[in-house]
């Protein structure tokens, strides 16, 4: 009678150190999800903390959203493995990887870029771009890929092009910028694809959750290439360490398309951490964890 209730299994990563978060999609009143962190010990895994919304994982620890509700999250914390706060910094949109995270965010009309280790240290800080008053606040998007480099997108609400720019590994820019293809209510959605490239998805029809992807910008590229047959052909995928292929469910696929193989867990493929830890939703209300499997 009070509607949907309760969490169910939706998504888990892993640092490179074997610590998880599990992600639980909250059915009622609160943030759409909740994540844990849980530490790997002798006798198995311990829960440490409720993390924040947005969690991404390093080689060592995380870097985890401040609050519950709000998006983007007015703070970030930089995590070790076990949880212990190495460093604060303003939120922001956040891009992350391995070895640190770029967080984006809007300085009197400038979209400001600031890199970080993976400490929460300041290692650079570029202008990407430049906005009227008139503009508004910037639809923001983009990937930081298997190389360290983030494509950065923007696109000003109502026009049919976005903007995109590559940063370099160091946080420096790297290229100009140049238009790609936009949305009509949000940036383009992305994701990093083994080898160093950029997948740029086409937006979907209303009420149509299934992903496809419309094009390619490959490493220091200024525009967009049609999408292979490959990756065109499928859907969402994750990566595997260090970028060597992508997992598209039970199908491991490489950098080139090649199909390298399958592994089928017996249920759906929620997540593949930085160490190769690969997670399966057994039900709605169970995590199977399968320790460094793509390592």
């Amino acid at each position: 009678m009070d509607g949907p209730q309760g969490d169910s299994a939706s998504a888990a990563t892993s640092d490179g150190r074997g610590s998880v978060v599990l992600s639980c999609h909250r059915a009622d009143v609160g943030p759409p999800q909740d994540n844990y962190l849980f530490v790997p010990k002798t006798s198995g895994f311990i829960s440490k903390a409720l993390l924040g919304i947005d969690v991404r994982p390093l080689a060592d620890g995380f870097v985890s959203s401040r609050g519950s509700v709000r998006l983007p999250p007015p703070e970030y914390d930089f995590l070790a493995h076990d949880g212990d706060l190495r460093s604060a910094q303003n939120g922001g949109m956040l891009h992350a990887g391995p070895d640190g995270a770029v967080i984006l965010r809007l300085d009197g009309g400038q979209l400001v870029a600031q890199f970080f280790g993976a400490d929460g240290t300041l290692r650079a800080t570029s202008t990407v771009g430049a906005f009227p008053a008139s503009s508004g606040n910037p639809m923001v998007g983009g990937s930081m890929t298997t190389t360290g480099a983030t494509l950065i997108i923007w696109q000003v609400y109502g026009e049919a092009d976005a903007k995109a720019r590559w940063l370099a590994p160091d946080g420096t820019l790297a290229t100009g910028t140049f238009p790609i293809a936009g949305w009509t209510d949000s940036a383009p959605f992305t994701a990093a694809l083994a080898g160093g490239a950029v997948a740029i998805a086409a937006q979907p029809p209303s009420g149509v959750a299934s992903r496809s992807w419309r094009s390619v910008i490959a490493p220091g590229d200024t525009g967009e290439r049609p999408a292979p047959q490959w990756l065109a052909s499928r859907g969402d995928f994750f990566l595997l360490p260090g970028g060597r292929a992508m997992a598209f469910g039970p199908e491991v696929v490489g950098a080139d398309g090649t199909l390298c193989g399958r592994v089928d867990l017996g249920a759906p493929l929620v997540g593949i951490g930085v160490d190769g830890t690969a997670f399966a939703a057994r039900s709605e209300r169970t995590f199977r964890i399968y320790p460094q499997l793509f390592r």
